[in-house]
């Protein structure tokens, strides 16, 4: 099964660095396998690192920030041993990584916990959540499909979000809308 949530790594300046992140993952959340590709900031981290921190998150706000490139609206407070974490996440895990595959360029990695907090209660994902995540993941493919076939699965999820979105799924709508909409094939 994938999770998507927020994958925090520590950059070569000390800094938290944060980007989306679907790892695939056993029920139990025990064995965890990474997928960044090789070009990212997050794989140089995490490999340079060998830890990581994966949190879930009730909020598409700021995934749809990170991965747009955008300025991200989070908080972060350091771990003893230097990992990153995000307060305001529900729960998180931090990994330690092992048995790095880097023969294709989307890396694979073993991972297994090595921490792990509840913070709150996961308030859950509505339809208008899901479909900004959607929109988020077809954004970042963009130069893979093109913009027609993504303009058209935008459209109808407008009106899922139109209807069951609050103010912050709204603002995250807005800014993956745009993003779609001023895209240069």
């Amino acid at each position: 099964m994938i999770i998507e949530g927020l994958m925090t790594s520590t950059a070569l300046d000390g800094t938290a660095h944060v980007a989306p992140m679907g790892p695939v993952v056993d029920p139990s959340l025990k064995d965890w396998l990474l997928r960044p590709f090789q070009t990212s900031t997050t794989f140089a981290n995490l490999y340079r690192t060998g830890t990581g921190v994966f949190h879930v998150v009730d909020d598409c706000l700021p995934i749809v920030q990170a991965a747009l490139g955008l300025p991200i609206e989070l908080q972060f407070e350091r771990l003893d041993g230097g990992a990153w974490v995000i307060p305001s996440a529900c729960h998180w895990y931090r990994l330690e990584l092992h048995a790095w595959d880097i023969s294709q360029p989307r890396a694979e990695v073993k991972a297994t916990v090595a921490q792990t907090a509840v913070i709150r209660p996961f308030w859950g994902w509505n339809r208008a959540k899901h479909a900004v995540l959607e929109a988020t993941i077809l954004a970042t493919r963009l130069h893979l499909t093109g913009v027609g076939s993504v303009l058209s699965e935008l459209d109808r999820m407008a009106l899922i979000v139109e209807k069951t979105a609050g103010d912050r799924e709204h603002q995250a709508w807005q800014l993956v809308s745009d993003y779609i909409r001023q895209w240069k094939s």
